[in-house]
């Protein structure tokens, strides 16, 4: 079952994709640990290949992708995000320049954008990919 972990921090519209993916998993009656797993490898292709990409300036943000599965009142979870503690905000930055090459950090180096890179990533490719989520998912469950 997918969860915003915390209706506060600020992410808007996240609560909205999160709910109408729940809506469906919770419809399934079971659901699978490897299913789970093999969605949120997906959802991380994704992000990597598809408008609105990972932003990525030397890699942090890109390289703090985690996934954690558990298990809740015997039903599978997966807990996914990044945890780099600047992710949240770069992730609602709409307002954001992901274009424009900067000069960074000190000896200076300049740094130009990862093209396609722009914010609401993960939102976006959980969106977009709902129903190859739920795919993936009952794919596993029927393999059982």
């Amino acid at each position: 079952m997918a969860r915003s972990v915390n209706p506060n921090t600020g992410i808007k519209g996240m609560d909205i994709v999160l709910g109408n993916l729940n809506k469906e998993i919770v419809k399934m009656k079971r659901n699978s640990k490897a299913g789970l797993l093999e969605a949120a490898a997906f959802i991380r292709r994704d992000m990597d290949k598809t408008f609105p990409k990972v932003p990525v300036d030397f890699g942090n943000l890109r390289a703090s992708w985690f996934v954690t599965p558990f298990k809740s009142m015997g039903k599978d979870i997966v807990v996914l995000g990044f945890n780099a503690n600047y992710a949240l905000y770069v992730h609602e930055m709409v307002d954001g320049d992901f274009k424009s090459t900067r000069i960074r950090y000190s000896p200076k180096r300049k740094y130009t954008p990862r093209e396609g890179a722009g914010p609401k990533f993960l939102e976006a490719a959980l969106n977009r990919n709902k129903a190859v989520i739920l795919g993936l998912i009952t794919k596993e469950v029927i393999l059982k």
